[in-house]
């Protein structure tokens, strides 16, 4: 089928330069986890319609997907209501299929939602549209009824009388229509109503004046036609969007601590008994293997972590891999494509930056290792450094299998420490040390007895 997805509100009540559609549920745009849901859909022809400058939604869209798929984007010039959006992608449609409209701005949308309205689709049906009955229907279109229960339109809150804002049946934003029919009423619609607005709504109402066959199909869960248009709705629908996901993971067996103290802002699979305690925030894509612990209020970022890896509590690592056996932290960082081999154990306030630790090696205590390849059962003291940086370029510090650098020590890269030396502590090593070789670089110690204090 088609779909048209309205993406070119202006979102002034969002108080933000990024477009409303951008804002994030969970780590991803709000666009992006409707199309998410659409593109479960075969041989879908899909339209976005956005304003002028629309590149950045047209960025992340591309970002977030595979390049097979094909958005096609229609601009809507001026914004004239949603009725005048929809006319900006009728170019883009298949006439002999079905068009389905929603909203880039109605997150929460599920699939099998999207699968029974679209179902049992035949000749004889012309639209459909998904109404919910709920408790408090303000600020939505009220679904207006004849005497034997025939939808005859739709009115928008703006324009409803007293009487007709006691209806409790709203419209709850998808409306899937023949595409035939579409073109040919989409073109009545008018801006007289007290928005100066061309209403989308308005097509029911223009379709049972034409006695054709208009359909409802009713919402169970009313979370789902939530529409966000300024913070505080964004954190309500983020809310339940997360705890849908809580819910998914844990019927998929994974030990969260305290799910009201748990943030997933991005992709998660795991394997068996993995366990994430309290205050941990996880975005972008995440891995894990077998009997994962993740230790209280730690951070990660794009990670992988292989089977018995520990990260302890208040650990922030990003971009990095972690393979089986592997113990972290607490209180460590690592970033920027670093891999810490199997049995490894990285200890508190330690940074790992864009570096390789091989099986077995240590590093417990204090120290920075950036841009650095380091060998098996290496063991770094407390408090030593790779210094990378000269000023201009990162240099790279090599340290091969079963070396000893001794606490307080500084390698000032580019260096070599080869197999199996020893690195005296609080030594400045600037030249290469052979394999099995001792190296001390410090000044011989000054003391002075019998000195008394000024």
């Amino acid at each position: 089928m088609n779909l048209i997805l309205l993406a070119a509100g202006n979102g002034r009540r969002m108080k933000s330069n990024l477009p409303k559609v951008l804002h994030e549920i969970c780590g991803r745009s709000m666009i992006c986890r409707v199309l998410d849901i659409t593109q479960k859909l075969k041989n879908l022809n899909t339209t976005i319609v956005v304003q002028k400058d629309h590149n950045l939604i047209k960025e992340n869209i591309n970002k977030n997907f595979d390049e097979k798929k094909v958005f096609h984007f229609a601009i809507q010039n001026e914004q004239l209501g949603t009725g005048d959006a929809v006319k900006s992608a009728l170019n883009h449609l298949d006439n002999s299929l079905f068009t389905l409209i929603l909203y880039g701005d109605v997150p929460l949308i599920e699939f099998k939602t999207i699968k029974l309205l679209c179902a049992d689709l035949d000749s004889t049906s012309d639209l459909r549209i998904l109404t919910a009955n709920v408790i408090d229907p303000k600020g939505y279109g009220r679904v207006i009824r004849n005497k034997t229960k025939q939808i005859i339109k739709i009115i928008e809150e703006k324009d409803a009388s007293v009487e007709e804002r006691k209806i409790k049946e709203v419209f709850a934003v998808p409306l899937l229509i023949k595409t035939k029919v579409l073109k040919q009423i989409i073109r009545k619609l008018s801006r007289d109503n007290k928005q100066n607005e061309s209403y989308l709504t308005d097509i029911v109402r223009f379709a049972a004046q034409q006695k054709l066959k208009v359909q409802s199909v009713n919402l169970k869960n009313e979370d789902e036609m939530i529409g966000v248009n300024d913070q505080s709705q964004k954190i309500f629908a983020e809310k339940i969007f997360k705890r849908r996901l809580i819910d998914f993971y844990q019927n998929k067996g994974l030990n969260i601590i305290d799910p009201e103290r748990f943030d997933i802002r991005g992709e998660l699979t795991f394997k068996k008994n993995v366990t994430i305690d309290i205050g941990c925030i996880l975005t972008g894509k995440i891995k894990l293997g077998n009997n994962v612990l993740v230790g209280a209020y730690s951070n990660l970022k794009n990670v992988e972590a292989g089977d018995n890896v520990e990260i302890k509590p208040y650990c922030h690592i990003e971009n990095s891999k972690l393979k089986k056996g592997s113990s972290i932290g607490p209180f460590a960082r690592l970033r920027d494509q670093t891999t810490i081999g199997q049995n490894c154990r990285v200890g508190n306030f330690v940074e790992i930056k864009n570096s390789f630790l091989g099986f077995g090696t240590k590093a417990s205590h204090l120290s920075y290792l950036g841009d650095a390849k380091i060998g098996k059962n290496v063991n770094i003291g407390a408090g030593a450094i790779t210094c990378n940086y000269d000023g201009i370029n990162k240099n790279v510090t090599t340290i091969d299998d079963n070396v000893f650098i001794g606490s307080n020590s500084s390698l000032v890269a580019p260096i070599k420490i080869k197999q199996g030396a020893t690195i005296g502590a609080s030594s400045c090593i600037t030249e290469d040390a052979p394999a099995k070789s001792l190296n001390v670089e410090r000044n011989k110690q000054t003391t002075i007895k019998n000195w008394k204090k000024k």
